[in-house]
């Protein structure tokens, strides 16, 4: 069962890459194209020039997913919290050690399998606290451009609409 969920991860990791080096694929319209049930035609908003405020969140629990020789692709889970009176919307990551990441979602269907879609933004509540984990809402790195060994600290850069940035450190940890 572990094997088969595996399995069912790297695929849905390689069809999120195929859709983001084809854009194409995506945007054709086409009824005939089984992408367009992933909605990779939203655009996503573009952050303003970055400002020299931070973004104002408290990060807890931060850890990457180490990944087997051969995989290029791992997850950043963490809890982020916001003493702010208005929401952050985060709108882009990034780190120097993947091509590119993207915000996901984690989802279940009616048939009860388990997706994953792309998202423009994620929101952290105004007083409150976004979890990014395995069932839900987490950031997909994309490419890594070396493996990642357990133990050490991976640099993921989050963005909010404003160009606002927050810098996470996070260890890397076997699931």
């Amino acid at each position: 069962m572990s094997h088969l969920f595996t399995v069912r991860a790297r695929i849905r990791s390689l069809l999120a890459a195929l859709l983001l080096s084809v854009p194409a694929l995506a945007q054709s319209g086409g009824s005939s194209n089984p992408m367009n049930s992933m909605d990779m035609t939203t655009p996503r908003p573009k952050p303003a020039l970055a400002s020299a405020t931070p973004l104002n969140l408290k990060v807890t629990q931060a850890r990457v997913v180490a990944v087997p020789p051969g995989i290029t692709d791992t997850s950043l889970f963490v809890t982020l919290s916001n003493p702010g009176a208005r929401p952050v919307v985060l709108s882009a990551a990034r780190s120097p050690l993947a091509a590119h990441a993207m915000l996901m979602l984690t989802m279940r269907d009616a048939q009860g399998l388990t997706g994953m879609k792309v998202t423009p933004t994620l929101t952290v509540p105004a007083h409150g606290t976004l979890v990014l984990d395995d069932l839900g809402p987490h950031v997909m790195m994309m490419g890594l451009k070396r493996p990642l060994k357990p133990g050490e600290t991976m640099t993921v850069i989050l963005s909010d609409v404003a160009g606002h940035t927050l810098t996470i450190r996070a260890p890397v940890r076997k699931p």
